[in-house]
């Protein structure tokens, strides 16, 4: 499949810091699951994953070989429906990877927040309508067997968070890009380093996505050209003239820290991509294809978005932030309800740049006093 020489040369300098969001570059090659390309039939992304993780095992180390070998024993004893393989997620820690904190006490001020997200999406709304802006048309229906918002260009493609625990800050993005897409049927490509430097919402050594759109609210975002990603913490700069600010945000559901499969299949449909918590695991580190199904596991330490589904697989499909040397071109299906998939699901809401928001829904932060921790 054109593309994968590329990807075998990117993927060899995987530590190298001005390769970190390379994945960008091979996606726009190889035009793999992009949001602004046509999408490719699944089996080609499989097979273009394939020949990857078949090239990389040949020449591991011993101690890789060995570590396949006990997760392939793994599958086969605990009955998994995915394929595990030589990922370059694997050329990592886990720890360096999987970087979600979310503070205890969170969940509790989800009615808070979403009341708060109702006032602010309705003066928006009429803003909106007094610029004749038009709402776009739902495409998306809940009641659907399956869907996917790749399919209809509504996702930017997969980047990479390299050895910085910033997965919260990729998710964050991730979601605000698609939402942006959904209204604006513009593509972005947003800074992370710039989220990761002044944001206030955590470092590579943890953090969370709700505060990264509290920020946004006042605090417009830079694009990734001028706050280029360097997979490390840095003193927030200056002079950045950033064009991406949200609405408002809000959590999928107040009643569980893991909404139903109904009310995220409802709230992908509104909002589009969605922020969520999971447990990654060296099983899920491993990952090559299938439908995700480790059982017994619980926590979180890992974000990621949601970007459809799938009733037949009764599976999410998601979005991670390790690059397209993981799982399917650095997608992955995952068993509803494994891994505590959906944990603190979120939603956000980007602005239109076509008129300024409305001071009206700056204000309410003072009238609900709502500061999550960080």
């Amino acid at each position: 499949m054109r593309g994968i020489g590329l990807v075998s040369q990117l993927t060899c300098r995987f530590g190298a810091a001005s390769n970190i969001r390379a994945s960008v570059l091979v996606l726009a090659v190889s035009g793999i699951l992009s949001g602004a390309a046509a999408m490719p039939t699944a089996a080609s992304a499989a097979e273009s994953s394939a020949a990857l993780y078949e090239n990389r095992l040949a020449t591991a180390s011993p101690a890789i070989k060995a570590r396949i070998e006990t997760l392939k024993a793994r599958a086969t004893s605990e009955k998994w429906t995915f394929t595990v393989g030589y990922t370059t997620a694997m050329d990592r820690p886990l720890s360096q990877l999987a970087g979600l904190k979310i503070p205890e006490g969170t969940l509790s001020k989800a009615s808070q927040q979403n009341a708060m997200a109702a006032e602010a999406l309705k003066i928006d709304a009429a803003d909106a309508q007094k610029f004749n802006i038009p709402i776009p048309p739902m495409q998306c229906k809940s009641s659907a067997a399956a869907f996917d918002w790749r399919s209809l260009g509504k996702v930017t493609p997969v980047k990479d968070q390299g050895g910085c625990g910033s997965c919260w800050d990729f998710a964050s993005a991730a979601a605000y890009e698609s939402s942006y897409l959904i209204r604006n049927s513009a593509s972005t490509d947003t800074s992370e380093q710039y989220i990761l430097d002044c944001a206030n919402a955590g470092t590579c050594a943890g953090g969370w996505y709700g505060p990264v759109w509290q920020w946004q609210e006042k605090t417009a975002n830079a694009s990734e050209q001028q706050v280029p990603y360097t997979a490390s913490d840095h003193s927030c700069p200056g002079g950045v003239n950033g064009a991406f600010k949200t609405v408002t945000w809000g959590f999928v559901t107040t009643g569980s820290s893991i909404p139903t499969v109904a009310e995220i299949k409802a709230a992908l449909c509104e909002h589009g991509a969605l922020a969520v918590a999971m447990m990654a695991t060296p099983a899920f580190q491993a990952y090559t294809g299938g439908v995700f199904n480790e059982a017994g596991v619980t926590g979180i330490n890992h974000a990621v978005t949601i970007v459809g589904w799938d009733d037949s697989k009764e599976a999410w499909l998601v979005k991670n932030s390790w690059g397209t040397g993981w799982g399917i071109g650095g997608y992955f299906w995952i068993k509803w309800g494994s891994n505590s998939i959906g944990y603190a699901a979120a939603w956000v809401q980007a602005a239109s740049p076509r008129y300024r928001l409305n001071p009206s829904i700056a204000e309410l932060a003072t009238k609900y006093k709502i500061e999550f921790d960080r």
